[in-house]
Formats: C-alpha cells, sequence, structure tokens
C-alpha cells in the first residue's frame, strides 16, 4: 500500500503540472519548429550557398578590374654601357573582359540557377519532413496521455475489486485466492501506469526534439487525436504529388542544371575572345652607363584570342561525365516517381485501415465496459469468479488500448498522406 500512495502522488504531481504547462496546438508546434529545427536551418544556408554559387557564375558578365602597386630596384652589371641600375614605384590598373565565349558563361550561370533552385526545393522537402516529424511527435504524445488515463482507470478498477475481495473474505464468503489474484492485478496495473507515464516523458522529449529547442517542462497539448481529417481521391492526391512534391520539382531542377552543365562542358571546344587593357603609373630613375633618365608612364590594351587545339581528352571526358550524370538524374526521376506511388497506395491503404479499425474497436470498447459490468455484477452478487472478472478487466483495457492505437494510426496516416502529396497541411 506505501507503493501504492507512491503511484497516486506521482500522478497528481504529473497532472499538476500539465494543468500549469502551456497549451500547445499543432500549429503552434510546427510554426516553433519552422523556426528553430536545426534542420530547416542547415536547408536555409544551403539555399543562401546557392545564390552565393549564382553571383560567382554572373561575374564572367562584367569586367574584372584589379589593381597593383608596389617598389623594384634592378642592378645589372656590364654590357653596352656599363653598369645600369634601374628604380621605380608603379602602380598598375588593368581591366580584363570576355567578349565572346560559345556559351560557357550563359550555360555556367543557367545551371548556377537551376542548382540555386534544387537547393530552395530541398529546402521545402526538409520542411515537410520536419512538419511530419512534429505531427508523429505530437500524436505519439497523444496517444501516451490517454494510455495513460487508461492506466489510470485500470489501477482504479483494480483497488476496487481488491476492496470487494479482501470484504468477501472478510465475510466468509469468497475464499483468499480471490484477494491474492486482486493484489497481482492491482500491481500490474501500478505497473502499468509507471510504464505509461514514462512513456509520456520520453514522447515529450521527443515532441521538444522535433520542434527544435530544448526541453522545458511538460508539455499540455491540444486533444485532436479523435479529430477525422478530410481525404481527397487517390487520383487528386497522385496528381498534385507529381506537381507539388519537392523531390520531383527539385530532379527537375536538377536535371536542368545537368543539361547546362553538358553545354557549358562543350562549349570548351571552342575559342574563347576577350579584351583587356592597363594602365601603369610609374615613378623612378634608370641610370645605364653615362646615361639616366626617368621611368615613364604607360599603357597597354589589346584583345586575345584563345583557341584550344590539343587538352588530352579533358573536354571529351568532361562533357562525357556531364551526359552521364544527366541521364542518372533522368532514372532518377522515373525511381522517384514509382516510389512517391508505392508511397501515397501505402498511407492510403493504412487510412482505410485504421478507420475500419477505429469503428471496429468503439464498439468493442462497448461491449467490453459491458462485459466487465456483468461480470463485476455477478460477482458482487456472489454468483461468479473472481477470474470471470479478471478475463473482462483484460479485455477492456485491450479494447481501450487498441481503440487508442487506431486513432493514433490514423492521424499518422494522415499526416504521411498529406506529406506523399506534397501538401503541407
Amino acid at each position: 500500500m506505501r507503493f501504492l500512495s507512491v503511484i497516486i502522488i506521482l500522478s497528481a504531481v504529473l497532472l499538476s503540472s500539465a494543468n500549469a504547462a502551456e497549451m500547445f496546438s499543432l500549429r503552434g508546434c510546427i510554426e516553433t519548429a519552422l523556426k528553430n529545427q536545426p534542420a530547416i536551418r542547415a536547408a536555409r544556408e544551403s539555399v543562401n550557398a546557392g545564390q552565393g554559387r549564382v553571383t560567382q557564375a554572373r561575374s564572367p558578365y562584367l569586367p574584372q578590374v584589379s589593381a597593383s602597386t608596389g617598389y623594384s630596384e634592378n642592378h645589372s652589371l656590364g654590357g653596352a654601357f656599363g653598369d645600369s641600375t634601374a628604380k621605380s614605384y608603379t602602380t598598375t590598373l588593368s581591366v580584363n573582359q570576355v567578349l565572346y565565349d560559345f556559351g560557357r558563361s550563359g550555360n555556367t550561370l543557367d545551371a548556377a540557377r537551376s542548382g540555386a533552385r534544387s537547393t530552395e526545393l530541398d529546402e521545402q522537402r526538409v520542411i515537410q519532413e520536419s512538419i511530419l516529424n512534429v505531427k508523429q511527435a505530437y500524436f505519439a504524445l497523444l496517444q501516451a496521455k490517454k494510455l495513460v488515463i487508461v492506466s489510470q482507470k485500470t489501477r482504479e478498477q483494480a483497488e476496487s475489486h481488491l476492496r470487494q475481495a479482501e470484504a468477501f473474505f472478510r465475510a466468509g464468503s469468497r475464499p483468499k485466492f480471490d484477494v491474492t489474484r486482486a493484489e497481482v492485478e492491482v500491481n500490474s496495473a501500478q505497473l502499468g501506469l509507471i510504464n505509461a507515464m514514462n512513456s509520456v516523458r520520453i514522447r515529450t522529449l521527443t515532441l521538444y526534439n522535433a520542434m527544435g529547442i530544448d526541453p522545458a517542462g511538460d508539455l499540455d497539448i491540444e486533444d485532436i487525436l479523435s479529430v477525422p481529417v478530410t481525404i481527397p481521391t487517390f487520383e487528386q492526391a497522385l496528381e498534385d504529388a507529381v506537381k507539388n512534391r519537392p523531390e520531383m520539382l527539385k530532379n527537375e531542377a536538377d536535371r536542368e542544371a545537368a543539361k547546362a552543365r553538358v553545354k557549358r562542358e562543350q562549349s570548351n571546344y571552342f575559342p574563347t575572345l576577350s579584351a583587356n587593357g592597363a594602365y601603369n603609373w610609374a615613378n623612378g630613375t634608370q641610370e645605364m652607363g653615362p646615361f639616366k633618365g626617368d621611368i615613364q608612364n604607360s599603357w597597354n590594351a589589346g584583345v586575345l584570342l584563345t583557341i584550344p587545339l590539343f587538352e588530352g581528352g579533358i573536354t571529351s571526358g568532361k562533357v562525357s561525365e556531364a551526359r552521364a550524370n544527366l541521364r542518372v538524374l533522368e532514372a532518377q526521376g522515373y525511381l522517384m516517381r514509382q516510389s512517391i506511388v508505392i508511397e501515397l497506395n501505402q498511407a492510403n491503404a493504412d487510412i482505410e485501415s485504421a478507420s475500419a479499425r477505429i469503428a471496429v474497436m468503439e464498439l468493442s470498447k462497448k461491449k467490453a465496459r459491458e462485459n466487465l459490468e456483468l461480470a463485476q455484477g455477478r460477482y458482487e452478487a456472489g454468483v461468479g469468479p473472481y477470474i470471470e472478472v479478471t478475463d473482462a478487466q483484460v479485455a477492456s483495457v485491450n479494447a481501450e488500448t487498441d481503440h487508442v492505437q487506431a486513432l493514433y494510426d490514423y492521424q499518422l496516416a494522415a499526416a504521411r498522406f498529406f506529406k506523399a502529396m506534397g501538401r503541407i497541411e
């Protein structure tokens, strides 16, 4: 009985803590995850990196300007005019501009833009996976909380049975076996309650982790486990999935980038035309034997045509690699579509199965309660054995547990179905 008192106190503490905790809705948990989940923050930085690559790829369209300055001193011994010495401070401003490179810069920029689009879509994929993780953790915590209630009711019923058995035993109408059996039932109910409360604690931590924040005590969450969800038709779901799934759209962007890379590598077969110019500011002297003079400013400008004649097959190899990468992405896109179809079918089947189980378990739960009441009434009237009460109690607990499990499976299947569609619900 001392152990029983500890359990009662622990239950009261948990319930009072839950009442004092802030109420969280599913939408609130999702919004918290969108702000704090490290995986989402990492994906956003990948998007920033992709934008940086676009800026890099755009740079050949702009002139490349550089400046340098320095001091030099040169001494030469001998020669036609004797020893010579040159001392100078030189500052140079140079400009280089690519005029035409047969699409090399343009295709590089196209590839970078498609790559940036790919990182944005990958961010959407990470967001949808994070939302699914929040939903799963949220519904799992609701399930655990409901199972705590079931365990508390089971313990209360077991304690009631124990009191009844002890009263009958003292009156001499029932054997000691009934008391012993009732005590075992109470102990089992107490252990079940402990396990249920531990499950709440672990699943609370899991929800905190899914939201990307540090644990801060109990979570009081809105109970929506029994709320039905409007599910679209499978045909509509498949159509939306092909159009909206970030994975499919990312694959499309990756294929566009791969096509641009093929063209970029092919452009390496062709020449590059560029213009360059420089102006040198010089301040110094040059002595050559008996001659001495000042170093003058100078400038230069020109046009450069670079023609690749022989590169040892490196361009051909790069073109072959780029084409192979494109074919890999095309095959992956086809496999991805098949995977989405399977994912949708599985989620749809899980929804149908869970819906049917909910209906069956609601009826089973009702019948199990009626059977338990009959068994308890027969035992209290002295016409039924205690084992009949125990069996009815086990059947009632199993029906309650299975009903909660069916509700959880339904909500999780619906969440996975919407995720498979590429929708945030």
